[in-house]
């Protein structure tokens, strides 16, 4: 705690390897929040101080006493919001308290008339605000003042805060839980607001919007409800009526809730607990989010998150380099941009003569990119190679000399400002519709393709060194963007903050995070701490096995991995382990094809395994994946007799290493008495992407001659570290870990 404290107040970067069970969730929180608690208090000391100062200067003939009450006056001012929204928010929680749980209120609002969609609608938006319009100094105060809040009430300080990021929204809910246990959520004038951001897809009551699936599908029917004329959502207030809008805002600042409890909350009231948050956020001390709101910085923006001298937490930040080169790169099919280029073409000739003189030029300079864009594609789907790649300013001399003008910043913020993506897709529906073409489905795809179209050509206007374009045939015609650079995007978040605490449960080898994310960082301006493991020694063995019963050396490279005696070997380990282990086992494979493969061959040994404990397979949808954690665990706490009537002895579960079991998911107790980690799941060393990436880390400044095959070794072993840290989750849990693969032997592993 101690050394997280001391980063924060010296505006350091502290990276903090905490094993589970040693309270590092909970230890983040106390120290962080502490500090924020001090911070408060001096600002109040400080401001009292000035103004003492002050108003001595002012008078310096008047009395202590008429000084002392003058300081007293307006400090008393200064603290009326805060004070009065700590008894609003007090109110609240009464409320809550005596509420009848059965209790359903829903606000009947009258729907909007359904308007004739007029063309005008589709023309581009002017950037806001407008510059240069000749306005008189009356008019734009009278535009500033509708502007804004109707009322005091709406107004909401903005405090400091702390941003705490995790992976996922279950390690996010394990969070809400840990703070449930501190002081901080009792009634004090330390007491914290906490705010728990997810997308719409998380946190959407409007079930005809939820049906629609996907998240760019539900994003985009959010925001036509908005549009003027449209049908709008029921449950997200309008601006001259925010009332309930502003009751659910102070709804998620008295109590601390995570996401699942905010839409419960927000169904009862009836008002969306998406843009509840959002009008909370402001107010709040802590804010919890998952990484892509955190990291990205349009997202950033959408949310109107400010990480000005503010603190910023990523848990299990192992990963938090393959984080920031994934949500910066970007890939699409070839069928998207040609998608993309044939509506541009027909909106553009028909609106032709309707644009101004702006709108027109960058549509057209859009246009060219396009083409250019469906060229390159076009040549390279002719040749005989199953991939390229180039730098950006190979890619941009391909399309030629048309795009020479162009200025891809610019045209990136025009097709954002403009919201050209929509506009053309509305326009094209349109078109659709007329002849009974197009579904709701459709458009949603289309504006998913300018979606696409705007994040690739985002990511072109990186440094030529930062990135590369890769072309592929692999799964259909697509062309990538692969981030090779994550310092530069994350270079927006640490020059901002405050502090920056990077936390996980294995944090080595720290020379990674030293030379990809922080080169220009001076090293003393970190702060580290490694915490040992809690357990003791006896609660937990690991071997390595190198044999099986058959005494066959189990080497699972990628070449042998498919050989029958091998994967016969694999079978007898594997039928030996749980017919000693109690409860549950977790049998970790290196891919899906390999998963696919056991399948294949252990046709006749599965029925036997099932004798025993009762097989599961992990899902490769997310959707599914509740239900076979929930089977599984059920399997273990009431095991089913077997086909001879017998009691089985728990349950057997086959996951995959960087799956959705191996991260953000505990098999504690008896979840986990056992984790069989079969093989060491390497990257594909053929991968194109990889290939340049590891040559991109061997040109970093001060690399050394192993930079890339230590970098290609460590990706390996932290999902390794990962898949095997799901079993032990506390100080009395207990399990065992068998490395089945003869290569853990080797020294250097």
């Amino acid at each position: 705690m101690r050394t997280v404290f001391s980063a924060i107040e010296d505006r350091k970067i502290a990276i903090v390897e905490s094993p589970t069970g040693t309270g590092k969730t909970l230890t983040l929180l106390t120290a962080t929040l502490s500090w924020l608690s001090a911070h408060r208090r001096r600002l109040d000391e400080a401001a009292e101080a000035d103004l003492r100062a002050r108003f001595a200067a002012e008078d310096p003939d008047d009395p202590p006493w008429i000084i002392e009450n003058a300081v007293k006056r307006h400090m008393e001012e200064l603290r009326h919001a805060a004070a009065e929204r700590a008894v609003r928010l007090a109110a609240v929680r009464e409320r809550e308290r005596r509420r009848d749980p059965g209790f359903q209120a829903k606000r009947a609002r009258p729907s909007a008339k359904e308007k004739e969609v007029k063309e005008i609608d589709f023309l581009p938006e002017d950037a806001e605000p407008v510059d240069g319009l000749n306005l008189s100094a009356e008019v734009r105060a009278l535009m500033a003042q509708l502007d804004k809040p109707s009322t005091q009430e709406e107004v909401e300080e903005d405090v400091p805060k702390v941003y705490f990021a995790s992976r996922t929204h279950s390690q996010l809910r394990q969070l809400t839980a840990e703070l449930l246990k501190t002081s901080f959520v009792v009634d004090t004038p330390d007491r914290v607001s906490a705010v728990p951001l997810a997308s719409r897809r998380q946190m959407c009551i409007n079930d005809k919007v939820r049906a629609m699936g996907g998240e760019d599908k539900i994003n985009e029917a959010c925001l036509d409800m908005q549009k003027s004329g449209a049908q709008r959502c029921p449950h997200l207030p309008r601006k001259d009526d925010e009332g309930p809008l502003l009751d659910a805002r102070d709804s998620v600042l008295a109590t601390v809730r995570d996401i699942e409890d905010l839409v419960t909350e927000g169904k009862r009231a009836g008002v969306c607990p998406y843009y509840a948050t959002r009008r909370a956020t402001k107010a709040a001390q802590l804010v919890t989010l998952p990484y892509n709101l955190l990291l990205q910085k349009n997202a950033r923006e959408a949310l109107g998150i400010d990480l000005t001298d503010q603190i910023v937490i990523i848990d299990e930040a192992h990963n938090l380099i393959d984080t920031v080169l994934g949500i910066y790169s970007a890939s699409l099919p070839a069928s998207h941009i040609n998608s993309a280029a044939s509506q541009l073409t027909q909106y553009l000739h028909r609106f032709r003569t309707r644009l101004k003189p702006r709108h027109s030029l960058m549509i057209q300079q859009t246009l060219t990119v396009l083409r250019g864009l469906v060229g390159v594609c076009s040549a390279f789907e002719k040749g005989k190679e199953s991939s390229e790649m180039m730098d950006v300013n190979a890619l941009m001399g391909r399309i030629g000399r048309s795009a020479d003008a162009v200025n891809l910043l610019e045209l990136v913020g025009y097709l954002k400002e403009s919201k050209l993506a929509r506009k053309v897709s509305g326009f094209a529906e349109s078109l659709d519709e007329k002849e009974g073409k197009r579904s709701t489905a459709a458009r949603h795809a289309s504006i998913a393709a300018f979606r696409g179209v705007e994040a690739l050509l985002l990511s072109l206007t990186d440094a030529r060194d930062d990135g590369r374009v890769i072309l592929s045939k692999e799964e259909g015609l697509m062309l990538k963007y692969v981030l090779l650079n994550p310092a530069e995007r994350f270079a927006e978040v640490v020059s901002s903050a405050r502090s920056v605490v990077l936390a996980g449960g294995t944090m080595e080898p720290l020379a990674d995070f030293f030379a990809q994310l922080f080169p220009s960082v001076p090293r003393d301006r970190f702060a580290t701490l490694s915490c040992a493991h809690v357990i003791p020694k006896t609660n937990l063995l690991t071997q390595v096995v190198t044999r099986g019963p058959r005494k066959l050396d189990l080497e699972f490279t990628f070449t042998k991995r498919r050989d029958p005696a091998l994967l016969a070997e694999l079978g007898a380990v594997v039928q030996s382990t749980i017919g000693l282990v109690p409860d549950g086992v977790v049998v970790f494979l290196p891919s899906y094809a390999f998963l696919d493969a056991l399948k294949a061959a252990w046709t006749e040994l599965f029925p036997k395994l099932d004798q025993r404990k009762q097989i599961f397979y992990e899902p490769k949808t997310s959707s599914e994946v509740e239900t076979v954690l929930r089977e599984y665990a059920q399997a273990i706490e009431a095991p089913k007799v077997n086909d001879a009537g017998r009691p089985r002895s728990g349950a057997l579960l086959f996951a995959v290493v960087g799956g959705k079991l191996s991260e953000g998911i505990n098999f504690s107790d008896r979840l986990g008495r056992c984790v069989i980690m079969v093989g060491l799941p390497f990257a594909n060393a053929g991968s194109v992407e990889l290939q340049e990436r590891m040559r991109y880390v061997e040109r970093l400044p001060g690399a050394g001659k192993d930079a890339a095959r230590e970098m290609y070794e460590n990706l390996c072993m932290r999902a390794v570290n990962q898949s095997i840290g799901r079993a032990i989750r506390h100080a009395n849990d207990y399990a065992v870990i068998l490395l089945v693969d003869s290569r853990y032997a080797r020294p250097r592993l």
